[in-house]
């Protein structure tokens, strides 16, 4: 359970990395406004997986950004100035504040409360309050990221690939071979890509738990 407090400290920090990091990208402001109209400070992670609590959100989001942030600063950026990496040029901060914190925009007002079923230990049936899925504009997911960020500031090209395949293999298991090489030809041409997959994944997987409904 994320509290009324904790949600509200996140959502300022939110928009405090956005301002540290974002500052200049002329429509920021006005993505903020729509973020917040739409829900994305309280909205949770997943249904089923992940924060599924009402603020995971935007905590995942935060969480994959200081993830990314961490790995880059004490990992990649020291190894590439040692010359002893395939980073021929560094990643800017932005594009990595960018690609992680606006990555799951797909998710808001996608997530619906409302009341569920399961059996009590009893073999009675009871209620319990949870989210359902009603996705009034199915783009996909990582696409759909992007369609809303481009509405409002310009994404460049390395930032529009690492939202787009965040999710890695989970988003091309049924797309055949065509999006697999697209995926791959993504990985090896920004390394942007590769840096917001890790994260978002040791996020979800490893720094976030799963509320049992």
């Amino acid at each position: 359970m994320i509290t009324e407090l904790e949600m509200q400290a996140n959502k300022e920090k939110f928009i405090a990395y956005c301002h540290e990091f974002i500052g200049e990208r002329d429509g920021l402001e006005r993505l903020l406004k729509y973020m917040d109209d739409s829900g994305f400070y309280t909205a949770p992670s997943s249904t089923n997986f992940h924060l599924n609590v009402e603020g995971g959100l935007c905590k995942h989001s935060l969480n994959v950004f200081e993830t990314a942030r961490n790995i880059y600063e004490n990992l990649l950026e020291p190894r590439r100035q040692a010359g002893d990496s395939s980073l021929n040029q560094p990643i800017p901060m932005e594009s990595i504040a960018i690609s992680t914190l606006f990555h799951d925009l797909c998710k808001m007002q996608m997530y619906h409360k409302t009341e569920k079923w399961k059996k009590d230990e009893a073999g009675r049936w009871v209620s319990y309050p949870g989210y359902e899925v009603k996705d009034d504009f199915p783009f996909g997911h990582g696409e759909k990221s992007c369609f809303i960020i481009e509405r409002f500031i310009r994404l460049k090209k390395s930032e529009l690939l690492a939202i787009r395949w965040h999710m890695c293999m989970f988003d091309v298991s049924e797309q055949g071979s065509a999006g697999r090489f697209s995926l791959r030809a993504a990985m090896d041409s920004e390394p942007l890509v590769t840096l917001v997959q890790t994260a978002d994944l040791l996020s979800s997987n490893c720094l976030e738990v799963t509320t049992k409904l």
